[in-house]
């Protein structure tokens, strides 16, 4: 009985079991650490019939084997391993879907608590005018969602552009693809600069890894056959064909998640001090709001109606809703600007960056340089052998295989023609500074940088002399040298004799000079970090027209110690290795400086992450462009100028125009905490900020945003931003309490002393924006004069659209008008309005230099 139970509760598991199945023809290739998991259904069945007709998922099989290297799997078996899911399944994370833009831009705590102002005042019965603020609060969020999905599907279209891709072999032939449709046991090919995009096994070939992305060690690890390969690691150089054994959400930096380096964001002063201020109202508004009701209700005899008035009044003041609107919106029409100016924006908040840097840090090549390069000439030395230099070359590129700018200017002065076979190899990093392939019955011939391939001899003397003074010429000087000795565990050994000098010439880009000049005149410190001779790289920039070109060194064999201290003596840096790179960008910003670095190859990626903002050139290694804030994607150094300009335009505006929004929340707080004081009624209700909020901040704002503003970006937003709006709060608190001092004395009823109130508030604001806008051009003055005139036009001749008092008896208003005495007093309020702003905008700085002045007092003393 209990044999026959068992039966039926495996034919239901049988029945139960869905899905794809797998079918183990060859145990998957294998390393330490096995990262390949068979799927819980798997099953080995072998007797399944395969020519059946896939009806659904259920049907799917995959047959797991190791492909032959020059084969790969068939275009058949890819499709199967696609629909089970055992793609490369990867979150491209580039953007927020539609539905999240809309979701936080609707569904933010100040949106609720605007809407359910709304719908309390609907409830109270209030007049449709009461509700006229909700038109600028949807008119923002309108044309936010619009302008932040125009930027996401500008970025999305992008990206697709400057998307990594990996090289697979497929039915014999080798192709492109997206790292996205990798499969499990794809072959696929790597070489130095390539980001390894799935886990792998080495199959043929050797490499050297840096995983410094996944464990933040830096250090060069080399691969061979049989060796594991992780996902966001980059290859730095060699070449190999390596076997996927994991996809998608099954790679190992997702099993080890907390151990990975993970990817940084720009630090942003702008979100920060955002964030400070959303949660400072958000904890004062709604206490303030609640104290402010019951007060109104239990010590005043105004109705319902009017208490959800005045308390609206108050809450809907104190909420700087437009400015996280118009935030989100000038960074997104930056990301489009960019956009058109052949740039990425790969993360929101590195705008901010660029508009504060004060030192770029580039290597010549792509930036200075146009990245091709011709071998200018070549000294020969002494050769036993049996070679000639232009056999050697030809030899030594064949064997390795590999392809760069420097290769291929090799390639066109000496050809590919000698052919032979080649038995070991060191491949070239930027650590290491050289090559070297090791000939059956030839030795091992070497290229690379003279002072790393020989060694400092009495022989090499005047070889090295030589190098030196082709160095200062600006040319770029390789050495090829040979040694007896064959490669040992991937060494060089013996004597090392140089065979003779080859001089490369660098192209200078012909807009190289405009652009350095650019960042010359906007206060930006240049300096040239390079993998290549110092002397080489200090006449090139000399050439460029960067500033002290003439201080440079060479970090080879530096500590980081030395490498620190040097930092600040010197502009340009040869022989840098990709550590040093990064001490250098972390040295500039530990001592203040907020820095940009732009970069194209593997070296650069430690220095690129380290960077306050990133630039990565569309051209250069898939491994710097994966980890760069910005992508340049037309490789264009040229367009820096007007990348800079656009950060710069939308972090000055923003924080220009911030102190408008600031200082009404301001104004607000400062006359509701009066008013809590007095345990008296809040003055203003909704419709009265109107002329504030449509005519101050709404409008202006809205093309003020837009304009172009080339000013390098100093000191703290949250300070500056203060600065800009605690002025006009304090001069609107004074005019309204001496509006309340005199208040019996004028005889003003409590509509009149409002409509003083809102008169010498709007006016204050008015004064702000007018500084703000200054100097005038043309466009600043039409909006300032167009916005004022509409509110004096209103004040005069339509008063009630404002719930304001008239000036003059008119017929459409059964309200009588202000006093004689009562506009005298809003005249001078209004008068005093610009020399008490100066005041209190000056003030501090009076204490600090008057304090300054009693120190010195006392210590002359």
């Amino acid at each position: 009985m209990s044999e026959e139970m068992a039966h039926e509760v495996k034919k239901t598991k049988e029945k139960k079991q869905k899905g794809p199945k797998t079918i183990i023809l060859e145990e998957p290739i294998k390393f330490n650490g096995d990262l390949f998991s068979s799927p819980k259904n798997d099953v080995k069945t072998p007797e399944v019939n395969l020519n059946s007709k896939i009806k659904s998922k259920n049907d799917i099989i995959v047959e797991r084997y190791n492909p032959d290297i020059d084969k790969g799997l068939s275009l058949a078996e890819v499709e199967s391993r696609t629909m089970a899911g055992y793609h490369n399944a990867v979150n491209i994370g580039s953007s927020k879907t539609i539905f999240n833009i809309m979701f936080t831009n609707i569904f933010t705590f100040f949106n609720i608590l605007t809407f359910g102002i709304a719908a309390w005042l609907i409830q109270a019965d209030a007049a449709v005018k009461q509700l006229d603020f909700l038109v600028v609060v949807v008119a923002n969020l309108i044309i936010g969602i619009i302008q932040e999905v125009k930027a996401k599907k500008t970025i999305d279209n992008l990206s697709l552009l400057s998307a990594p891709t990996a090289i697979v072999i497929r039915d014999s032939n080798q192709m492109e693809i997206a790292v996205s449709a990798i499969v499990i046991d794809d072959i696929f090919r790597l070489n130095g600069g390539k980001q390894i995009s799935a886990d792998a096994v080495v199959r043929s070939g050797t490499l050297e890894v840096d995983e410094s992305l996944l464990t933040g060690e830096s250090d060069i690890i080399v691969k061979r056959e049989g060796d594991p390969l992780y996902s966001g690691s980059y290859v730095v150089s060699g070449q190999a064909y390596a076997q996927v054994v994991a996809v998608g959400h099954d790679i190992y930096v997702q099993k080890l998640t907390s151990q990975a380096k993970k990817y940084r964001r720009p630090k942003s002063e702008l979100f920060s001090s955002l964030k400070f201020i959303i949660t400072f109202v958000g904890i004062i508004i709604l206490p303030m709001g609640a104290t402010l009701f019951i007060l109104m209700n239990t010590n005043t005899a105004m109705t319902y109606q009017q208490i959800v008035l005045k308390t609206s009044g108050a809450v809907i003041g104190m909420i700087p809703s437009g400015l996280f609107l118009l935030t989100s919106s000038a960074l997104a029409v930056g990301v489009i600007r960019l956009a058109q100016n052949n740039t990425l924006v790969q993360e929101l908040y590195c705008i901010e960056m660029l508009a504060r840097i004060d030192v770029l840090c580039l290597d010549k090549t792509g930036t200075i340089t146009d990245g091709t390069m011709t071998v200018h000439s070549v000294i020969e030395y002494e050769n036993k052998t049996g070679l000639t230099i232009k056999n050697a070359i030809s030899a030594m590129l064949n064997a390795q295989g590999e392809r760069n700018l420097t290769s291929q200017a090799l390639e066109d002065r000496f050809g590919t023609a000698k052919r032979l076979r080649s038995v070991a190899e060191i491949p070239f990093s930027s650590a290491r500074k050289y090559s070297a392939v090791s000939f059956d019955k030839f030795g091992t011939l070497v290229l690379g940088a003279p002072e790393f391939v020989l060694k400092k001899t009495i022989q090499n003397k005047d070889v090295l002399e030589e190098v030196e003074k082709q160095a200062k010429l600006g040319y770029r000087v390789l050495t090829l040298a040979h040694t007896e000795n064959m490669i040992e565990d991937d060494k060089l050994s013996g004597t090392i004799r140089p065979l003779g000098l080859i001089m490369i010439e660098d192209t200078i880009r012909p807009d190289a000079i405009e652009t350095i000049d650019y960042f010359k005149k906007s206060g930006v410190e240049v300096r040239v970090i390079s993998g290549d001779n110092p002397a080489t790289v200090s006449r090139i920039a000399q050439r460029a027209g960067i500033l002290n070109s003439n201080k440079y060194i060479s970090l080879d064999g530096l500590s980081d110690n030395e490498v620190i201290a040097a930092a600040s003596e010197y502009t340009i840096f040869g022989r840098v290795s990709p550590n040093q790179k990064k001490i250098l960008v972390e040295t500039l910003k530990n001592q203040g400086h907020t820095v940009a670095m732009t970069g194209d190859g593997v070296n650069d990626i430690l220095a690129l992450r380290e960077a306050d903002t990133s630039i990565a050139l569309a051209s250069g290694s898939e491994a710097a462009r994966n980890v760069a804030h910005l992508v340049l994607l037309d490789s264009n150094f040229s367009s820096m100028p007007k990348v800079v300009q656009e950060g710069r335009r939308v972090i000055n505006n923003i924080q220009k125009l911030s102190g408008l929004f600031l200082a009404k929340t301001l104004f607000t707080i400062l006359l509701a905490t009066v008013a809590i004081l007095k345990k008296g009624a809040y003055p203003i209700e909704p419709s009265q900020l109107m002329p504030i909020n449509f005519l101050v901040i709404g409008i202006p704002t809205f093309f003020l945003a837009m304009e172009s503003n080339n000013n390098r970006v100093e000191g703290k937003f949250i300070v500056n931003v203060i600065k800009g709006a605690l002025p006009g709060a304090i001069v609107i608190l004074i005019n309204s309490l001496i509006i309340f001092g005199l208040s019996k004395t004028l005889n003003m009823s409590d509509h009149v002393q409002t409509t003083l109130i809102v008169s010498t508030a709007t006016v204050t604001m008015f004064i702000l924006l007018m500084k703000i806008s200054m100097p005038f051009n043309k466009f600043r003055f039409v909006i300032f004069i167009s916005m004022l005139l509409i509110f004096v036009g209103i004040v005069f001749l339509r008063p009630d659209i404002f719930e304001l008092v008239p000036f003059i008896k008119l017929n459409i208003s059964p309200v009588e008008p202000l006093t004689v005495s009562q506009i005298l007093l809003l005249i001078v309020l209004i008068q005093s309005t610009y020399p008490l702003l100066y005041i209190c905008s000056n003030i501090t700085t009076w204490v600090k230099s008057i304090l300054n002045k009693i120190v010195k007092v006392l210590t002359n003393l």
